[in-house]
């Protein structure tokens, strides 16, 4: 019952934020038409909203002129957050398929009560760990990474964050979050960047 609830809150905050995005994106693009009404180039100090054709203009414009650098730097950011977006997706799916195979099985009459004991005890670690891969989440957020997203092993923790690159201190203080969070020692503890 509580991963039927919990499956409802994240499809209801992911169309929420679909919802959003959507009047968001009207609205920009009724105010750019607005405001270009009768004026070409709108007056100085005046908002004026670019539409993705412009965006592209300006990224190819800013690329040309750079030799490429900027334009490698746009696409590779742009990897990296279509990375995160759809690792933590998948990571959800998973463990929503995960739970709804343990839940049937402890609610499985023909299923011996070892079985629905032992299947109940791995729901119970299930939700442990998504705790604290999102308290760890949290926090690097907090300590200034764009994003990140974290992965428990059988015997380590690998964790993933926004960074062009990573010193020793932010692998330090990563590290120490993690293990902090999770009772995990620091030498199955890996870090990367991707960006």
């Amino acid at each position: 019952m509580m991963v039927f609830k919990r499956k409802q809150i994240v499809v209801l905050s992911l169309v929420l934020m679909i919802v959003v995005a959507g009047y968001l994106q009207y609205s920009y693009k009724k105010s750019s038409v607005a405001g270009n009404e009768g004026n070409e180039n709108g007056r100085l100090g005046e908002a004026v909203y670019v539409t993705s054709d412009g965006l592209e203009t300006i990224f190819d414009e800013i690329a040309h002129n750079h030799s490429g650098f900027m334009g490698e730097d746009i696409s590779a950011s742009q990897e990296a957050n279509d990375y995160f977006a759809q690792a933590k997706l998948d990571k959800e799916i998973t463990r929503s398929k995960n739970a709804d195979v343990l839940d049937n099985i402890t609610k499985d009459a023909n299923a011996s009560s070892v079985t629905r004991e032992l299947a109940y005890s791995q729901k119970i670690e299930m939700a442990t760990i998504a705790e604290n891969e999102m308290k760890i989440e949290s926090l690097l957020k907090e300590r200034g990474f764009s994003d990140a997203i974290v992965f428990f092993g059988k015997n380590s923790v690998d964790v993933i964050v926004k960074a062009p690159n990573l010193t020793e201190a932010h692998v330090a203080q990563i590290s120490e979050i993690v293990s902090r969070q999770a009772d995990v020692d620091y030498s199955d503890i890996t870090v990367k960047n991707k960006f």
